[in-house]
């Protein structure tokens, strides 16, 4: 929970980035131009990813302090703490595709395909990977959370791969 706090300041940024995603998207594309609505979906990726990736930096840089600061830890909760902070920010600039373009594909109309890589790296990826994991190192946390990694990849990539098709450009709403 601790890890989880911390982070959470880069999280919103990221809802603030799928939101103009999709009011940009969606207003180029009422406008009739899907050329200036692509871009708009990368442009905001990529703002999403040099925001969410400095706020994973700055808390990697305090992970200590920041650990410690949330109550009154012991040291190996501090530990795992700032492992779980570590393995999130390596997540920082995946997060930010999976904020941004679910966001772009939202503003467009395409709502189920966000829902269903959601569901996959969610369902999947973490909980499975994490199912297996835990059977395969029994006892280590690190080994869990690293599944969050496999998660925000999948999503990362299914999201990345449906926007670069345009399919979306063509959905009537």
């Amino acid at each position: 929970m601790i890890g989880v706090r911390i982070l959470a300041f880069s999280f919103v940024p990221g809802l603030g980035f799928a939101t103009a995603a999709a009011t940009m998207v969606g207003q180029q594309l009422g406008a009739n131009d899907p050329k200036e609505a692509v871009r708009a979906g990368w442009r905001a990726t990529g703002g999403a990813m040099i925001v969410l990736s400095s706020a994973g930096l700055a808390i990697v840089l305090c992970a200590e302090a920041l650990a410690a600061a949330f109550g009154q830890a012991g040291t190996r909760t501090t530990e795992l703490a700032m492992t779980f902070i570590y393995i999130l920010a390596v997540a920082q600039p995946l997060m930010a595709i999976e904020f941004a373009l679910a966001g772009a594909l939202r503003g467009a109309g395409d709502t189920r395909f966000p829902l269903l890589a959601f569901s996959a790296g969610l369902f999947v990826f973490r909980l499975g990977g994490a199912l297996v994991a835990f059977s395969l190192y029994p006892g280590s946390v690190v080994a869990v959370w690293s599944c969050l990694l496999a998660d925000y990849v999948v999503k990362a990539a299914l999201l990345a791969a449906r926007f670069q098709r345009g399919a979306w450009k063509r959905i009537e709403v």
